[in-house]
């Protein structure tokens, strides 16, 4: 992607501080630090400002683009969803949403969503609505986490309390075809969808290769970030990003930091985002969206 003179983040604020001064309309936020981010080749140049661009009070996460540069926002909490356009302007998408929280476009264009409210499922939310699965083996699903869709039309979703990795094909079969991923989280595929990329909360993110029905295998280690990871988006080069909380750290520059734990990363109209969601009572940490070839 072209490298954009701007950075921008999503930063999703939630908690009694802010709250309390949009009630009394006295009380400021204190100025945040300017933040600018390092080199990464064919992403940022160095000294590229990081600028947020959005805020609210119902833990944003999950960014996708559409097509045309458009960035989809889902607000979990807010059970909506809400449309950025490279201009600057957000409008509302979708409503009753589920605690929709990672979300896939398909091949036919339809907005297909990992709900996180009871009862847990994967539904398609537009053009017209229909839950794809609730249930697997006759067991109601447990809380999912991510999803990520193919050229044919299937997709792969997380569930996290059952380690497990799922796929539904172009014709609805559904499939698990990992189940032992620690903390199954955030989810992508390479540009030529040869290789699922899974995030494991003890070993980082794992690499395997996709088959042509969907099934998974050799599975292998293939980065494990400092501070843990998050969510996961790749560029068409192939470059794989990943939001993560991470301490300061001299040992890896391919970096951009943001004020808080960031949750999500997405490219749109040749910028990047991510959201990052900050907790009143949380500790201050520096996170970041980290790259690695």
């Amino acid at each position: 992607m072209k490298t954009k003179a701007m950075f921008a983040i999503m930063w999703c604020l939630f908690g009694s501080a802010l709250t309390l001064s949009r009630a009394t309309g006295q009380q400021q936020p204190p100025a945040e630090k300017q933040t600018t981010a390092s080199y990464i080749p064919g992403v940022v140049a160095a000294g590229t400002k990081v600028e947020r661009v959005w805020t609210g009070l119902q833990a944003a996460d999950g960014l996708i683009s559409e097509p045309d540069g458009t960035l989809l926002l889902p607000e979990q909490r807010a059970n909506r969803i809400s449309r950025f356009d490279k201009n600057g302007k957000i409008t509302l998408y979708l409503e009753d949403t589920n605690e929709a929280g990672g979300i896939a476009i398909d091949p036919k264009g339809r907005v297909i969503a990992v709900e996180r409210n009871m009862p847990p499922r994967v539904r398609v939310l537009a053009p017209a609505r229909n839950v794809l699965v609730d249930t697997f083996e006759g067991k109601p699903l447990q809380r999912l986490a991510d999803i990520v869709g193919d050229r044919k039309g299937g997709v792969y979703f997380t569930e996290g309390p059952n380690s497990s990795v799922y796929y539904i094909s172009p014709g609805g079969q559904v499939t698990r075809v990992a189940a032992d991923i620690q903390g199954a989280n955030g989810i992508m595929l390479s540009p030529d969808d040869r290789t699922l990329y899974v995030t494991n909360s003890a070993a980082g993110i794992l690499a395997y290769d996709v088959q042509p029905d969907g099934s998974i295998r050799n599975r292998r280690p293939f980065v494990k970030p400092e501070g843990g990871q998050d969510g996961l988006a790749i560029d068409a080069a192939g470059r794989l990003k990943v939001s993560r909380a991470a301490r300061n750290s001299a040992r890896n520059n391919k970096r951009i930091n943001v004020p808080d734990n960031s949750t999500s990363v997405q490219f749109a109209a040749a910028f990047v985002y991510m959201t990052v969601n900050k907790k009143s009572s949380a500790k201050h940490r520096d996170s970041s969206a980290g790259q690695y070839a």
